[in-house]
């Protein structure tokens, strides 16, 4: 991991609107998938991207590289605000973002075999000559663990492990600068997710990829990532290096996640957090901080100020009033 900064978010936005009635009018209101969120990645690391399910991490994900279009907000890759520019600039620049789907039975096409699935973006890119794409998807399917037998199956054949390893040939294909895992391992079993995150560590170091990992399962995270972030309902609630976060949480909805985890050492007890009531809704997010009506560290100006995501300590990032030197003398 180095300093230079391959992917800055600046108050990134993605609302849907709510289509009601019989014929399906726009009544107005929008459901807030991604608001406000602001972040890094640099060049070489892995960021990771938590929360509940709903929170939008995935659509953050796709957002970023244009698998949605953002209601607002900036993205630069390398320096360049890819938010402002067209179709056919886009389309070009994908070959340096690429992503790995969540499900690896339906982001494969059946009807097309392996060698073609994992050759498409290069004709896409029309990138080198027949049998120099012939040697490269070859290439690809011994670094991500296939035979060259294989090249003419077709992905009914194959496990679900193997299905997912198609997939990251196919998004290493064009040689990509950062590569979007939306939960790559969550359909797979756990002994083969290990299998899965180890071949990625493998490439990355291989190859000098930057990650940005989106996932709900904290111990996964831990064990890939090097630094993460934590959505809540839409925004970005704290970021951090993943020993400071799973060692001195910060954030009071960061603290009831880490709670959850297991501890190894039958002697040692943790102290659970249990969050009251259910998640807001997303089309109707509550007034100041959208944790403040579970959290019980609530006070009166979480309700009516929306915290902003500062500096805490060194490269330690957190949206809560608790750490506002301004608004509380909490913290010393």
């Amino acid at each position: 991991m180095t300093n230079e900064v391959l992917l800055e978010v600046r108050n990134l936005k993605k609302y849907f609107p709510i289509k009601e009635g019989l014929f399906g009018k726009k009544e107005g209101k929008q459901v807030k998938a991604v608001d406000d969120v602001s972040f890094q990645v640099y060049k070489g690391e892995t960021l990771g991207i938590v929360g509940e399910s709903g929170c939008g991490k995935s659509t953050t994900g796709r957002s970023i590289i244009r698998l949605l279009e953002p209601t607002n907000g900036e993205v630069y890759f390398q320096g360049k605000n890819i938010a402002m520019l067209n179709k056919e600039k886009m389309r070009l620049l994908r070959k340096d973002l690429q992503i790995i789907f969540q499900d690896p039975f339906a982001s494969l096409n059946p009807r097309l075999k392996v060698g073609e699935i994992i050759e498409e973006p290069l004709i896409n890119f029309s990138l080198y000559d027949k049998q120099v794409r012939r040697k490269k998807v070859l290439k690809l399917m011994d670094q991500v663990g296939l035979t060259a037998s294989q090249i003419d199956r077709y992905p009914h054949e194959f496990s679900g492990g193997q299905r997912q390893r198609i997939g990251i040939a196919r998004a290493l294909a064009t040689d990509p600068k950062l590569i979007v895992a939306d939960e790559p391992v969550s359909a797979l079993d756990v002994s083969i997710q290990s299998q899965v995150l180890n071949l990625l560590k493998d490439l990355q170091k291989e190859l000098g990829l930057t990650y940005m990992f989106i996932s709900h399962d904290l111990s996964v995270v831990k064990h890939f990532c090097d630094r993460i972030g934590v959505m809540y309902l839409g925004k970005m609630v704290e970021i951090s290096d993943k020993q400071s976060l799973y060692n001195d949480p910060l954030h009071p909805y960061a603290k009831a996640l880490l709670s959850a985890l297991p501890v190894p050492n039958p002697l040692k007890k943790r102290e659970r957090i249990i969050l009251q009531g259910d998640v807001p809704s997303p089309s109707n997010p509550p007034a100041g901080c959208s944790f403040h009506t579970r959290c019980n560290e609530c006070m009166e100006v979480c309700k009516s100020v929306t915290p902003k995501l500062q500096e805490f300590s060194d490269g330690r990032l957190v949206a809560c009033h608790l750490y506002n030197k301004e608004l509380s003398e909490k913290i010393s």
